[in-house]
């Protein structure tokens, strides 16, 4: 019963991402909260290690959480899912197999989730459920296909200049090196390109 007080803490901020992307009414939102529970992460804690099962889909309700791997022993950032974004192992999570990525909380982070099990039960019982996953998975694979084409198509410069008009506060709130390998610049060229940035 905790957890479930615990979750309508966070109801509202949850409705109006869902409600983003469908007519979802706070009735059929209702049915689904004891199926949720709510975890908080301190900031650098490791919410998912590679080689895990990924059982949980998130959602950040606070904070901010970065999916990376390591390759060569340098760790590459893939996503930063700040308020009111999902993040998850897709691959992991769906095909239930272990995870070649991490997820770590860049700041300390307020998640929203649900388990796999327990989403299969949602997705079975109400057929909102079903919409609104469908939608969201169209999202995800947009926004996964627009990333590829800058990184392939658009200078680091560029890169750099669009990100920061978009999100200028990820500048404050990101540390430099994570940013940098997000963007997939040089950590050298990212910092002449924020001094330049602070000096125009």
């Amino acid at each position: 019963m905790a957890r479930i007080i615990e979750v309508r803490n966070y109801f509202d901020p949850l409705f109006s991402y869902l409600h983003r992307y469908t007519q979802l009414r706070k009735e059929e939102l209702l049915q689904v909260v004891p199926f949720l529970e709510i975890s908080m992460f301190e900031k650098k804690s490791i919410i998912l290690h590679e080689g895990e099962i990924d059982n949980y889909l998130n959602i950040v309700m606070k904070g901010m959480v970065r999916k990376y791997i390591v390759l060569s022993k340098k760790e590459v950032t893939l996503q930063l899912a700040t308020e009111g974004h999902l993040v998850h192992s897709e691959i992991s999570f769906n095909t239930r197999t272990p995870s070649e990525v991490w997820l770590q909380a860049v700041e300390p982070s307020i998640l929203v989730r649900v388990d796999h099990n327990k989403l299969e039960t949602i997705l079975q019982q109400y057929p909102w459920a079903e919409t609104i996953g469908r939608l969201l998975v169209t999202k995800l694979a947009a926004s996964k296909e627009r990333r590829m084409y800058n990184v392939r198509m658009k200078t680091p410069r560029q890169r750099f200049v669009e990100y920061v008009e978009r999100h200028p506060q990820m500048l404050m709130r990101v540390p430099q090196n994570i940013l940098a390998s997000y963007l997939n610049i040089n950590p050298a060229t990212f910092s002449r390109l924020k001094h330049l940035l602070i000096k125009r």
